[in-house]
């Protein structure tokens, strides 16, 4: 009988291989019991993350908030020294000099302006032209003794350059090399405490045009001065009287020592 059932199993494949998965099939539904650990959110249970035991978020996310808090923190301490420093410049600090405004005459309040034009002024020494400053040129009539007189001041520091009274008979003409310029002669009196002297001075404007306006009021100025022509000025008055009454001074002193020696 045990020939007979080797044989029949022999026989029959089928039943042979049917056998064998029995007999295995225990071993691979323990295998099944036990599932691998997932790794990353892979899992058996089944999906991308389904068992999640790696939250990326997590490691993410914490150390920007905490950038963004310090960056906000920052933030506001230099806001607070902001505030602080405009609180500051606020502050209101007393003088310990108080200083007075004075207002500074220019020795042009009583006179009118008859004509006025920028230009650069030369005055010819030592053989050649030389410049004397860049500025505006003015005729000048004083309110009350009725002269005129040429002032020009630099442009900058306003220091005087040109200052001297309109002569009659002045010979004013253009320049040979530029119809924008016209020369004359003067005793200018711009140098301060130097004895002012006849010179030969050149005025250059921007334009023909008021090159030839100057020459027209210098030229009316000259026919006003002619009522003033030989009349002496104050100062030669007073100067004339100092010295004669000075050289009565020196005179009786001399007369009393000669009375004394006899």
């Amino acid at each position: 009988s045990q020939r007979t059932t080797a044989t029949a199993r022999s026989s029959d494949p089928t039943k042979h291989a049917m056998s064998a998965e029995e007999e295995t099939k225990p071993t691979e539904e323990k295998k099944e019991e036990t599932p691998a650990a997932p790794i990353f959110g892979f899992g058996a249970a089944g999906g991308f993350g389904a068992a999640a035991t790696f939250d990326p978020s997590a490691f993410a996310s914490a150390p920007k908030a905490a950038a963004e808090g310090d960056d906000a923190a920052a933030g506001d301490d230099d806001a607070a020294a902001a505030a602080a420093a405009e609180a500051e410049c606020k502050a209101e600090f007393v003088p310990v000099v108080k200083l007075e405004q004075v207002t500074t005459a220019s020795g042009e309040e009583n006179e009118d302006v008859l004509f006025e034009a920028k230009s650069k002024a030369y005055r010819f020494t030592d053989g050649e032209w030389k410049e004397r400053g860049l500025g505006p040129i003015k005729l000048l009539k004083d309110k009350d003794s009725r002269k005129i007189r040429v002032l020009m001041r630099r442009e900058k520091t306003l220091k005087v350059c040109a200052n001297f009274f309109v002569v009659p008979g002045t010979k004013i003409e253009e320049h040979a090399g530029s119809e924008k310029a016209r020369v004359f002669t003067t005793m200018d009196c711009s140098d301060g405490d130097i004895r002012p002297t006849f010179v030969n001075m050149c005025v250059k404007f921007g334009s023909a045009e008021k090159a030839q306006g100057f020459q027209d009021e210098f030229e009316k100025a000259m026919e006003v001065m002619k009522e003033f022509e030989g009349e002496e000025s104050e100062e030669k008055k007073e100067g004339d009287a100092a010295a004669d009454a000075l050289a009565d001074q020196v005179a009786e002193t001399k007369v009393g020592e000669e009375e004394k020696a006899e």
